[in-house]
């Protein structure tokens, strides 16, 4: 069951649900709450010549020769390209519903999608929601931090609430809680 706008503000109210810096009354529509561009974008660096592939692995957030990372109030997405980027909003989701992190379809019609997979959040995530974000269409799209609105946040509500010690963040692999960059392994003191 997804938290319709009296249950997200009640939320919000209640500080059960939390925005860092606040949500205002205006950005929360009917089950959802938009949520701004943050001003940090990660994309990869022109690739070596000596690199003829990738795969999935944990050194693959920490090698130097692969991602660009900046911080910026505008980021130009060109046609074919992706970028990783994060929302304004530090989110603090709380023990008994899960977030669901959906593209804008005016951002969809102009051919930007906003995630390419993965829009769950888990209970008990904290941090910058990281967006990823590619640009299916014609033109370059300027996105502009603090001002838009790419992305937004739907909640739902569990059959049961989760212990503390099942909540994301407690366990080894829960790499992203408290990140402060768009890509694994760089979090805040």
């Amino acid at each position: 069951m997804f938290l319709s706008r009296p249950d997200l503000l009640t939320s919000l109210r209640e500080r059960r649900l939390r925005f860092e810096p606040a949500i205002p009354e205006q950005r929360v529509a009917q089950v959802s709450i938009d949520l701004l561009l943050g001003r940090r974008f990660t994309t990869f660096k022109q690739t070596p010549a000596y690199l003829t592939s990738i795969h999935m692995d944990p050194s693959l957030w920490q090698s130097r020769d692969l991602w660009e990372n900046r911080e910026t109030d505008t980021f130009t997405l060109k046609p074919n390209h992706f970028v990783l980027a994060q929302t304004l909003e530090r989110v603090c989701i709380p023990n008994d519903v899960v977030g669901f992190v959906e593209g804008r379809s005016s951002y969809a019609r102009i051919g930007v999608t906003v995630h390419v997979t993965a829009p769950k959040v888990d209970p008990g995530f904290d941090g910058h929601i990281t967006l990823e974000m590619a640009n299916f269409g014609k033109i370059p799209v300027e996105l502009r931090a603090g001002i838009d609105k790419p992305a937004q946040l739907l909640l739902a509500k569990m059959t049961e609430p989760l212990p503390e010690s099942g909540l994301y963040g407690t366990g080894p692999a829960d790499q992203f809680q408290n990140q402060t960059n768009p890509i694994p392994g760089t979090r805040r003191p």
